[in-house]
């Protein structure tokens, strides 16, 4: 289910539209936009049911509750911060996309800033533009506020916590449940490789993919560039969320929700801004690994609290509360007690951040210079020229080199 993340918005929207014309448009837009997001509400309640007390929902069953009560009352509260995280990050994320909106033919409004700042050359529209969707986003963060509440979700009473046992299907429950994750995985995953192996079998410009030390470098630079950029942002995204949790005030609220609202301007106005400031005031710095990064760290900062709020919040106060009565100072409860308890979550924060750096595409265009290709500018550069043939061999390459962080994440991150 983790899958899809491995494969672009803009490579799969590819593949659809070179399959058929009908997606495109809303309805088209809705559905692979769907496909290709779905996994960043999976991981972080995934996770979180992996490590609900299951004395819960027996207790609730043993008073005579239905399933569909003790689902509603004694379950669904407690993944209430993993949902709402999750609502915001896919709904800011969409309002942004714009290399899978402009494949479909669907006007939003970041295909409109970006057809004012380039082909209008009219500045303040494209600013109003962005005012107006980061309007939008404050609203969407209010209302993610709403949802959360201010309950406390971490387990207060003695003894262990009893995890969920694995209970097996009827053999038409079985059918049903298959039936609907294949579904899930041919659309998603199935119909993208398929057409991209398409493509690499009857295309007729592979050669023009060039030898393979174009393809060693465009794999070098984007693992380099994501690497980095992932760990600064899950470093910089640890004492935001930390603060925001153990010490709530409006200030803390406030400082954590900020890069959320950053996170609704698109990256075209980002890497933009970057580019004036680096010409202007910091020459030696332009067209650099470090610009780079740093547009990655302001993009991608949501992403990474996202997953660590949600860990977090699940851990109890009590163990730092006890490392304090014993004298010891913060920094020293937070790296042997809290950091540890919630590895899982910055393991999965770090995957989270490394695979859609992998896939950025605005950005990285607009940054970089003419000497540094990464995978994604590879697959784009090729899929503009329409070489749908000379792409597919970045893509392949991206896809599969993006499913090696997946695979660790699903076997380590969320046991």
């Amino acid at each position: 289910m983790t899958l899809p993340l491995c494969i672009p918005a803009f490579v799969s929207c590819f593949t659809w539209i070179s399959l058929t014309f009908r997606v495109e448009g809303f309805w088209g837009t809705i559905g692979i936009m769907t496909l290709s997001s779905f996994p960043l509400a999976y991981l972080p309640v995934s996770a979180i049911l992996k490590r609900l007390d299951r004395s819960l929902e027996e207790v609730s069953l043993s008073l005579g509750k239905s399933p569909v009560y003790t689902f509603w009352y004694a379950i669904f509260p407690q993944l209430k911060p993993a949902i709402g995280s999750s609502i915001l990050l896919i709904a800011l994320h969409m309002l942004v996309e714009f290399g899978a909106v402009s494949i479909l033919n669907y006007q939003t409004f970041t295909t409109a800033i970006f057809q004012e700042y380039e082909m209008s050359f009219n500045n303040s529209t494209a600013a109003l533009l962005s005012a107006v969707l980061m309007a939008i986003c404050i609203l969407i963060v209010f209302g993610e506020i709403f949802f959360r509440g201010k309950q406390t979700l971490y387990h207060s009473g003695k003894g262990v916590t009893r995890p969920y046992l694995v209970k097996t299907l009827s053999f038409g429950k079985q059918c049903l449940t298959f039936g609907f994750f294949s579904s899930i995985f041919i659309l998603s995953i199935g119909v993208p490789v398929i057409m991209l192996i398409y493509w690499l079998i009857v295309g007729t410009s592979l050669e023009s993919a060039g030898d393979f030390s174009e393809f060693l470098s465009a794999f070098s630079n984007s693992f380099i560039i994501s690497g980095l950029g992932a760990l600064l942002t899950v470093m910089c995204a640890l004492p935001l969320v930390w603060a925001a949790v153990r010490y709530r005030s409006y200030l803390t609220i406030w400082i954590d929700r900020l890069p959320y609202l950053l996170h609704a301007v698109p990256g075209l106005v980002i890497a933009l801004s970057l580019v004036y400031f680096s010409i202007h005031y910091a020459n030696d710095l332009y067209q650099t690994f470090f610009v780079i990064i740093i547009a990655y760290f302001m993009l991608y900062l949501p992403m990474a609290q996202t997953t660590l709020r949600a860990s977090l919040e699940q851990l109890s106060d009590q163990i730092e509360k006890v490392g304090q009565s014993l004298g010891r100072s913060p920094f020293y409860i937070f790296r042997t007690l809290t950091l540890p308890a919630i590895l899982p979550g910055v393991a999965a924060a770090f995957a989270l951040v490394f695979l859609n750096l992998m896939k950025e595409l605005t950005a990285t265009l607009l940054l970089t210079s003419n000497d540094i290709k990464t995978l994604s500018i590879a697959v784009w550069e090729h899929t503009s020229d329409a070489q749908y043939a000379a792409a597919t061999p970045y893509a392949l390459m991206l896809v599969l080199f993006s499913g090696i962080p997946v695979f660790l994440l699903k076997k380590y991150a969320f046991k």
